[in-house]
């Protein structure tokens, strides 16, 4: 698999490689799905060490590519989205049992999946066509994982503070009436 490699071009600046999206995925597959059998200590171990690396590898060449393209994009904002998922899901412990090991592998799985998506969506390898309700949605998402107000957390539970924050509140109603009154999708592709 080609690394993502630094080379300097400005301060703070990097050119990241490609990524090899087959070798991604095929390591997103080799876990076993939730209805097979449970793999090995030692097998789920080394598996989810290699899909924490996979996912450290994409982040930062989906979110370089997403850059590229206009705030208002959707492909941007949905891209955004997966990898804020995907440094969520990183920076989370793994359960202290198998069954609970093995479901956290599955969600570094399941996000190695979709940054592979998102990055043959940014870098024009597939077309990209997203409905409007879809797009409302993608744009409440990762808003809601951006947000410091919907972010707060409460000190002593640790649950959402559901806090009242008013792009959420307005975001959410863009999404309710795209729903409610749904337009046929653009034919929003990539260039």
């Amino acid at each position: 698999m080609e690394q993502a490699t630094g080379t300097a071009s400005g301060p703070g600046t990097a050119e990241l490689s490609p990524l090899d999206v087959e070798v991604l995925r095929e390591a997103a597959r080799r876990l076993p799905a939730e209805d097979a059998g449970l793999p090995t200590d030692d097998e789920l171990v080394a598996l989810t060490l290699q899909l924490r690396g996979h996912l450290a590898l994409a982040i930062p060449v989906v979110e370089d590519l997403a850059e590229r393209f206009p705030e208002d994009d959707v492909p941007r904002a949905c891209a955004h989205s997966a990898v804020m998922q995907a440094r969520v899901r990183l920076s989370r412990p793994p359960g202290r049992i198998l069954p609970s090991q093995v479901a956290y592998a599955q969600r570094l799985a399941r996000s190695v999946n979709a940054l592979c998506d998102h990055y043959e969506n940014l870098s024009g390898e597939q077309p990209t066509v997203i409905a409007p309700d879809t797009a409302a949605f993608l744009h409440l998402a990762d808003h809601c994982l951006t947000c410091p107000t919907c972010q707060t957390r409460d000190e002593e539970t640790g649950a959402n503070a559901n806090l009242p924050c008013p792009d959420a509140a307005r975001l959410y109603r863009a999404y309710r009436q795209a729903v409610k009154y749904p337009a046929p999708a653009p034919d929003r592709r990539l260039p």
